[in-house]
C-alpha cells in the first residue's frame, strides 16, 4: 500500500513539473523600463525647435535650445572630450537646405574665427540624425576613417546647391591656406565628400578657389 502510495506521489510530481516550466516560460519579466533611461512623452518636434531657434535673441537662449536637443540626439558625441566650460560650446545656428529643412550648427568650441561643432540633420518630419563623414586631413585627403566632428567655417548656397555644403578650415588667422571641402547631404544623415582642395603654403596667401583639388569623386 505505502509502495503504491508513493509511486503515485512520484507520478504526480513528474506530471506538475512541466506545467510549472510553461508557466514560468509564458510570464517573462517586465523589461517595459530600464533603471537608466526614461522614455520620451512626446515625440521630438523639429519643425517647431526649428522656429524656436530662429527665434531666439542671445546665446544663452541658443545653448538651452541646443540642450533640448538632446532629447533627440546627443551631439556631444562629436566633441570628443565633453567640456562644458568650452568657449561658445552648445551655441546653435540653423543653416537652411530649403524653406523647410535645415542643417543644425551646434558648436563644440569657438576660437577667434573658426569653430569646432556638431551637425544635426534636423529635416522636417522625421527624427533628427547627426551628420557623419569620411575624415580631411591637412593636406587634403579623405582617410577612411568617420567623424562627426568638423571645424572650420560652414556655408551653403541653397539656390544653387541645395544639398550641398562647404567647410573651409582656415590654417592661417588671413585665411589663405588650409582646407575647402565641398560635402553632399544623403537622405540616410551622412555625408559624402564630393571635393577637396587644400593648399599649405601660409606665406603665399591664396584665395580658397585657387587652391588645388586633391579629391574629387568619382
Amino acid at each position: 500500500m505505502r509502495a503504491a502510495l508513493t509511486a503515485g506521489l512520484v507520478a504526480l510530481a513528474a506530471c506538475a513539473a512541466p506545467a510549472a516550466d510553461e508557466a514560468s516560460a509564458e510570464a517573462p519579466p517586465d523589461t517595459s523600463e530600464t533603471p537608466d533611461a526614461e522614455p520620451l512623452s512626446t515625440p521630438f518636434d523639429a519643425e517647431a525647435w526649428m522656429a524656436a531657434v530662429e527665434a531666439a535673441e542671445t546665446a544663452d537662449e541658443r545653448v538651452a535650445l541646443s540642450e533640448r536637443l538632446l532629447d533627440a540626439v546627443d551631439w556631444r558625441t562629436a566633441c570628443g572630450e565633453d567640456d562644458p566650460t568650452a568657449p561658445g560650446r552648445g551655441e546653435v545656428r540653423l543653416v537652411y537646405l530649403d524653406a523647410r529643412n535645415a542643417l543644425a550648427e551646434v558648436v563644440c568650441q569657438r576660437f577667434a574665427d573658426q569653430a569646432a561643432f556638431a551637425l544635426v540633420d534636423a529635416r522636417a518630419g522625421r527624427p533628427p540624425r547627426l551628420v557623419r563623414s569620411f575624415g580631411v586631413s591637412e593636406a587634403g585627403e579623405v582617410s577612411d576613417d568617420t567623424t562627426a566632428s568638423f571645424y572650420g567655417l560652414l556655408t551653403h548656397d541653397p539656390d544653387t546647391a541645395p544639398t550641398r555644403f562647404d567647410i573651409l578650415t582656415k590654417d592661417a588667422g588671413h585665411g589663405g591656406c588650409g582646407t575647402d571641402v565641398r560635402y553632399r547631404l544623403l537622405e540616410d544623415g551622412g555625408a559624402a565628400v564630393e571635393r577637396v582642395r587644400a593648399y599649405a603654403d601660409c606665406d603665399a596667401p591664396a584665395a580658397p578657389e585657387a587652391w588645388p583639388a586633391t579629391y574629387r569623386a568619382e
